[in-house]
């Protein structure tokens, strides 16, 4: 792995980009990296270590394509009893059952209490 400065890159961009399709090349940017990463295709997704291995904690019944409900692949979404619960909870909302109107200081009261 190479890691590099913004200067450096700046100066000599045509090598590094050449050397990122043989080896990995880093840009230190600050307190920052950036991969340098080459593709064929502008939309395909790289994934972190740690993004993998979070994803293989949930259990394979309940792992579902976060990609498919998220553009940036949340693992919220990756785990089935997360969306259905969103489901439920946006089904709710939409028929009225997730709105409680409280018209007055007693109705309040007492919806308060029954928390």
């Amino acid at each position: 792995m190479k890691v590099i400065t913004t200067r450096e890159i700046r100066s000599g961009m045509k090598l590094y980009f050449e050397l990122a399709e043989k080896e990995r090349v880093v840009v230190k940017r600050g307190s920052k990296f950036v991969n340098l990463i080459v593709s064929d295709a502008p939309d395909r997704v790289f994934l972190d270590e740690n993004w993998v291995k979070d994803f293989l904690r949930i259990p394979v019944e309940y792992r579902i394509d976060p990609f498919e409900i998220s553009p940036s692949g949340d693992l919220y979404y990756a785990d089935k009893r997360n969306v259905e619960l969103l489901k439920e909870a946006i089904n709710d909302a939409e028929q009225g059952k997730a709105v409680k109107t409280i018209k007055s200081q007693a109705e309040l009261q007492t919806f308060l209490e029954s928390l």
